[in-house]
């Protein structure tokens, strides 16, 4: 072999050897990146969730994921993610030690994470009343002027809301009184939806057919709901009810025409029952217009099943017990006897 064919051949072997050193510097490094974007470890620690601030960079995410043990490496992270063109949006996100780098990212390009609220809405409660503890629940990015607006909007999801009249629009009665949790980042438009949907499977199916008499069974139960305290009472304020509609007596229940002057739960005066209002019990005959709260089941089932009295009268001692007359000369003296003492 010529000198210069040997030649040639060392400088072939030479750039083999460059190329094979390359390659096998190529793959390990590939094969440190593939074990740096894996799980940095088995995830036994609770998820934790990492808020992206406004005008936070990759390489700042990365360096906090590493700190906080979420990833191996935040170099190799940053130049993934970079390949994969994460783009990153304010906001919380929940991952755990146990993700990898690609499952990360997919928290990343996904929708934010909001922690779960719980709040509760008392049987009897009005739509002031729902609004003013939805304003005061912790974690809620909702005001009262938010969720009493949201109560005007369209685009509900709610076919029973066919039983009011024409020209009704009040949801006064369809907010379902339970134990709810939604999203911290819920609308407020998104809560009403939740508690529509609970009246939907708890309250509706129960209804009558014919939308008047569901929506008077309605009102009639959050009457009760708001003249009896106990169980046993629910069918004998029904039945109470019923029969002064029976006899065209007004009604004269204070709770009605309170809710008709914005003050639910406060005892009425003489100068409140003179003030005429579409609420008021004791100058207008009939149910008044829409619910009056928001009644529980059990109330609307002594609505469905009133009991079979004669009684025209009640009233409520102070131990919240009603007590039942079928005489005005009866009542007066129940009243006398029961309404300051037990």
């Amino acid at each position: 072999m010529r000198r210069g064919e040997r030649g040639r051949l060392g400088v072939l072997f030479a750039l083999i050897g460059v190329v094979v050193v390359v390659a096998l510097l190529a793959g390990a490094v590939f094969v440190y990146g593939r074990i740096q974007l894996e799980a940095a470890d088995t995830g036994s620690e609770s998820p934790t969730v990492v808020t992206v601030t406004p005008g936070e960079s990759l390489d700042q995410l990365a360096t906090s994921l590493e700190n906080k043990g979420l990833i191996k490496s935040a170099l190799f992270f940053s130049a993934y993610a970079r390949i994969r063109g994460v783009q990153l949006h304010a906001g919380g996100y929940q991952m755990d030690s146990a993700m990898a780098a690609s499952e990360i990212i997919k928290v990343l390009e996904g929708p934010r994470y909001c922690a779960p609220v719980t709040f509760v809405i008392p049987e009897g409660f009005t739509i002031d009343q729902i609004a003013e503890r939805i304003a005061a629940t912790k974690g809620l990015d909702i005001t009262k002027a938010d969720y009493l607006a949201a109560l005007t909007q369209s685009g509900y999801t709610a076919t029973f809301l066919s039983i009011r009249p024409a020209g009704d629009t009040s949801l006064e009665g369809f907010l379902f009184p339970a134990t709810y949790v939604v999203p911290d980042c819920a609308t407020a438009h998104q809560v009403v939806q939740q508690q529509l949907d609970a009246f939907k499977g708890n309250i509706a199916p129960k209804l009558p057919s014919s939308p008047t008499r569901a929506y008077d069974d309605l009102i009639t139960a959050s009457i009760i709901q708001a003249e009896a305290r106990f169980a046993a009472d629910f069918p004998l304020v029904a039945s109470v009810v019923n029969n002064r509609l029976a006899a065209h007596m007004d009604l004269q229940i204070d709770a009605i025409v309170m809710y008709g002057l914005h003050l639910s739960g406060e005892p009425m005066s003489t100068a409140d029952e003179g003030i005429n209002t579409p609420y008021n019990s004791y100058l207008n005959p009939g149910l008044p217009p829409t619910p009056i709260d928001s009644p529980g089941l059990a109330t609307l089932g002594g609505t469905l099943a009133p009991a079979s009295t004669s009684y025209l009268f009640y009233v409520t001692d102070a131990c919240g017990h009603n007590h039942y007359s079928v005489t005005e000369a009866v009542h007066e003296q129940q009243v006398s006897q029961y309404e300051a003492s037990c």
